[in-house]
């Protein structure tokens, strides 16, 4: 089963929507400050990379937090091996997340 890249990204704006629990998504906790696409994408990734090496398999995925937002591992795209590697993971966020976007 293929995901297109359009539906993965709308999933990721969605989760990032759900897990900020703010109208703005990048905002903290509703104070006057704001994050970065990079820095909340890292922060997303770290917690489910339980063991720290920069990739996250399927079990690690499960046992996160992320599973009550993103329902399906495949949403993540892993790679052949069965991982989402960091560096992936972070330029499908922070362009889902780009404010330079065109406008339709």
């Amino acid at each position: 089963m293929k995901i297109t890249q359009a539906a993965t990204l709308s999933i990721i704006v969605l989760v990032t929507a759900l897990i900020s629990g703010s109208a703005y998504a990048m905002s903290c906790g509703g104070t006057t400050h704001t994050h970065s696409a990079q820095r909340m994408a890292e922060k997303y990734f770290s917690q489910m990379d339980a063991n720290g090496d920069e990739r996250v398999s399927e079990a690690e995925f499960k046992a996160s937090a992320m599973t009550k937002f993103v329902q399906s591992f495949v949403v993540l795209k892993p790679n052949a091996a069965g991982f989402v590697e960091k560096k992936a993971f972070l330029k499908m966020f922070v362009e889902a997340h780009s404010t330079d976007k065109p406008e339709a």
